[in-house]
């Protein structure tokens, strides 16, 4: 029975490892779809196993929440990572360092795992430039992307100001209650 589990699994990460391929989401889209969007600290990391999927389960320190409701000490389950002797890898899944802030865009999946929207693609590093400025910024992505007509896509990653995406975020706001 183990080693039936064990064939199943590695099944699974072999065939999701072979291709991801992403509808490439631009920022706007990204806070239209997100059910939360938040600035936090990863801290610790740990790996469950669901179904046939590991998934890396980051914790947060949430500093700010400029979407949605989010505890301070939220949890977020990226598909892929390690469990036990069982490694399964996700192309275009975000990899957070301990210590590192960013932002980012979650959504709830209906069974209740907080996920990041669009992979990779929801996550942007906190950078401070000269000036106090603070941008966000998210580098090219190694996965497949395709556009709402399915065509490829490149990917050349994101560059932001926080003031830009709390602007979007406002106006999106503002669209939702106009409805």
């Amino acid at each position: 029975m183990r080693l039936l589990r064990a064939a199943i699994v590695l099944a699974a990460a072999v065939l999701a490892a072979g291709a991801t391929t992403l509808e490439r989401l631009s920022v706007e889209e990204m806070v239209q779809k997100s059910t939360a969007v938040v600035r936090a600290r990863a801290a610790a990391a740990s790996a469950v196993q669901r179904g046939s999927m590991i998934y890396t389960v980051y914790r947060l320190q949430v500093s700010e929440v400029l979407k949605g409701t989010v505890s301070p000490s939220a949890e977020v389950y990226v598909p892929g990572g390690t469990y036990g002797r069982y490694r399964q890898s996700i192309a275009g899944s975000p990899v957070l360092e301990p210590g590192r802030e960013y932002v980012l865009f979650l959504w709830a999946s209906p069974r209740g795992l907080v996920q990041v929207i669009g992979l990779s693609q929801g996550v942007f590093q906190v950078k401070t430039v000269a000036g106090g400025e603070v941008l966000l910024v998210r580098g090219k992505i190694e996965a497949e992307f395709v556009n709402r007509m399915g065509r490829a896509v490149e990917d050349s990653g994101e560059r932001l100001s926080l003031a830009r995406l709390r602007d979007m975020i406002a106006r999106a706001a503002v669209r939702r209650e106009g409805q």
